[in-house]
């Protein structure tokens, strides 16, 4: 079954460095198109320094992100959007603004605009998308109207240009000389853009470069050696060059001799000096001189940072009027499935007006034109009533469309129309939290759920967790929300990492987990490079996991072991930011993101044993068997779902919990199964490591015996320091 779909490259998790390697000129996005659609009913693409986001109206996302892997192995910085409100729900917010680097901004506005121009020009959109842009671009518009959201200055260059209009220069009157041709760009044609200015000269260590930008902007290039009269003649100054250039940057502006500070200094008319530079340009002295105003980039970012802060405030309402766009598309989408039964329907209806109208004109004798048209209106006006209860009961079984007896084919024998219309034999719905790992894990076992059962349509919901929400302290923080909205009948079946589901069996639900396990090694990722022990003494490792800092303690006491918390995305950039020198993540997180490049090296299971079901999908639905259980039984391995249960077995037995520092790692050979354990004191001072093996049916027996053997043994060990 079609639905919309997308895939986005954006500014949220991918750097300039790769937003360019897969940035698309415009001749790049029609071929792109052109190749999507050989795919889709319908596809568009936004291109933009921010973000490439691809939208299409099929069956899965598969074929756009093939179309990404032709740049290389991207996939860890791509958002995938799966489903149809996922999709629309990302499209309004980005068209809101909600999704720029700068909130609110309006820009994106038109490059939607440009987006929806290009490919109705191509012919790859349909009334799918072609309505799904227009509301966007509305809702676009809609936000910026009713919210405070874009009147904000939230940019440099729109700071900068609020400076200039704030100081009151006439600019048709005023010469501005601009220092530098890197940062300035932005600001620089925001001016021109706006207003017309006397005379622009552009400065630099680069002649070439200036007479380029002189060009371009309708300038003067000057020799930056040669600045000091187009700096008495000018009355704003700006600084965006980030090599010395000794321009009043004199420690004490009293002392110098430089000609160009006199001049900076001289009484008369003021003058606006706007330091972009890095190290600062202009001597910030120039502040306590009466005809001199100055702002460096601290006050720049000041003033950005406040309007960024009152665009924050206006959120929630954006928010709430984006949902509102959402929820009415959505309805459309599905009224629109039934259109054509209300459209032959109606039909009918007509041909059954003229028939009677046929019979009846005739026997009314000699009547005027007007009663011949009063007779017309008021028997339409009949028929709109008579029709108009049936006709809203087909739009709201249009919403409940993938029923196994549908209704509407009830309705088309009750209406008499003959009219084919594709109704899917079911939909399941599948819940999943909403972060990039959850949701690449959720699309990948749908596809393979959709091989198997094709006739069947696999719909994601996104549902918010405590965990989400930061609250990683309570029991089942990544699954109970989910568990619930099963339980109410919200959603069929969820997809879970192994690892996050509590020991406690939720009554009325059943987990099952499936597919071979992926990679459950630890992966070390370290700032410089270096392996975990080639690290220097007093080295900081962010990990959120006991279990991980009682064997790295074990390995190397000489460390600082620190607390991290966040997804994949937020630890990575923490580790870049903040102090850490090293983290630790699970590998097959990062395996189904593709982000194996950033691994340094993976632990081995002499070194670290992994958590408890590392590595290993489940799926958890109603426990009752049926059509549904009988799909998902088909993705079970079952060497992975022995080594689960073992190794549940073995967490059960020390507690059922994560807060101790424990880890078991189990696998099957052929009927033999070897488990093999960690366990160790909240200290993690004393730890114990063992393994065990034996037949594959007395797994959870061989768990819960090696439980027992190191919670002894360590216990031994506490009680012989203390005697001692």
């Amino acid at each position: 079954m079609n639905k919309i779909v997308g895939v986005e490259l954006s500014h949220r998790f991918a750097p300039l460095a790769v937003r360019e390697k897969l940035a698309l000129n415009k001749e790049q996005t029609v071929k792109a198109l052109h190749q999507l659609k050989e795919h889709y009913d319908e596809v568009f693409i936004i291109s933009t320094c921010n973000r490439l986001s691809i939208y299409a109206y099929g069956p899965s996302c598969q074929e756009i992100l093939a179309f990404f892997d032709t740049f290389g192995n991207y996939r860890q910085y791509l958002s995938i959007l799966p489903e149809t409100e996922i999709a629309v729900r990302n499209l309004f917010s980005t068209a809101a603004g909600l999704e720029s680097q700068a909130i609110g901004e309006h820009q994106i506005l038109g490059q939607i605009k440009d987006a929806l121009d290009l490919a109705r020009k191509e012919k790859t959109i349909g009334p799918i998308t072609d309505e799904l842009i227009r509301i966007a671009i509305h809702i676009g518009k809609q936000v910026r109207l009713e919210t405070n959201i874009g009147k904000y200055s939230a940019s440099l260059a729109t700071v900068g240009f609020e400076l200039i209009e704030k100081h009151g220069y006439d600019l048709p009157n005023t010469e501005i000389l601009v220092i530098g041709t890197g940062n300035m760009a932005n600001l620089v044609t925001t001016v021109l853009d706006r207003t017309e200015i006397k005379r622009l000269y552009i400065a630099s260590h680069n002649k070439e470069r200036a007479e380029e930008m002189a060009k371009e902007w309708g300038g003067e290039a000057v020799d930056i050696k040669n600045i000091h009269e187009p700096l008495a003649k000018s009355g704003i100054i700006i600084g965006g060059t980030q090599g010395e250039i000794n321009l009043l940057s004199e420690e004490e502006m009293g002392s110098s001799k430089c000609p160009r500070a006199d001049l900076a200094l001289q009484s008369g008319s003021e003058k606006l000096f706007i330091d972009f530079g890095v190290p600062r340009n202009f001597n910030p002295e120039l502040k306590n001189h009466p005809n001199i105003n100055l702002y460096d980039l601290d006050d720049i970012k000041k003033i950005t940072y406040e309007g960024l802060l009152k665009r924050y405030d206006e959120i929630p309402k954006a928010r709430k009027l984006v949902n509102e766009e959402v929820n009415w598309y959505l309805e459309w989408l599905k009224n629109r499935k039934v259109a054509p039964v209300i459209e032959a329907y109606w039909n009918n209806l007509e041909k059954i007006k003229e028939e009677e109208l046929k019979w009846l004109l005739p026997k009314l004798g000699d009547i005027s034109e007007h009663q011949v048209d009063v007779l017309n209106r008021f028997v339409h006006r009949l028929l709109r009533k008579i029709s108009k209860p049936s006709i809203e009961s087909l739009k709201e079984m249009s919403q409940n469309l993938e029923e196994v007896d549908n209704p509407i084919n009830t309705a088309k024998k009750i209406l008499d129309v003959d009219i084919n219309i594709n109704i899917p034999k079911k939909t399941f719905i599948v819940g999943t939290r909403g972060s990039k790992l959850a949701l690449t894990q959720t699309n990948w076992v749908i596809e393979q759920l959709k091989k198997i059962a094709p006739q069947y349509n696999f719909e994601t919901k996104i549902i918010k967790t405590s965990g989400d929400q930061g609250n990683i302290d309570v029991v089942g923080a990544f699954t109970s929300a989910i568990q619930r909205a099963m339980l109410a009948g919200e959603v069929d079946l969820a997809i879970h990492s192994f690892k996050d589901l509590p020991t406690e069996d939720v009554n009325g639900l059943r987990v099952i987990p499936v597919t071979k396990r992926e990679n459950h090694h630890d992966a070390f990722i370290s700032k410089t490079g270096l392996p975990f022990h080639q690290l220097p003494a007093g080295s900081i490792i962010g990990t959120g996991s006991l279990r991980r800092i009682a064997q790295m303690k074990a390995l190397r006491n000489d460390l600082e072991y620190k607390f991290i918390q966040g997804n994949v995305d937020s630890r990575l950039h923490k580790l870049h930011t903040e102090e850490y020198d090293a983290i630790v993540l699970a590998s097959a997180g990062l395996h189904r993101l593709n982000m194996q490049d950033v691994i340094t090296h993976e632990f081995s299971d002499n070194e670290m044993l992994p958590a408890v079901g590392q590595g290993i999908l489940a799926i958890e639905t109603i426990d009752k068997e049926g059509e549904l259980m009988e799909i998902i039984k088909n993705l079970r391995h079952m060497p992975t779902k022995f080594a689960a249960d073992a190794e549940r077995a073995f967490l059960i037995a020390l507690g059922g919990g994560c807060n101790q520092p424990m880890a078991c790692y189990a696998h099957v050979e052929d009927e033999t199964i070897h488990i093999t354990g960690f366990f160790a004191n909240d200290e993690h001072e004393v730890y114990e490591r063992a393994s065990m093996s034996g037949l594959v049916k007395d797994r959870r027996i061989l768990a819960g015996r090696l439980a027992q053997f190191l919670q002894g043994k360590v216990q031994a060990k506490i009680n012989a320091t203390v005697k001692s």
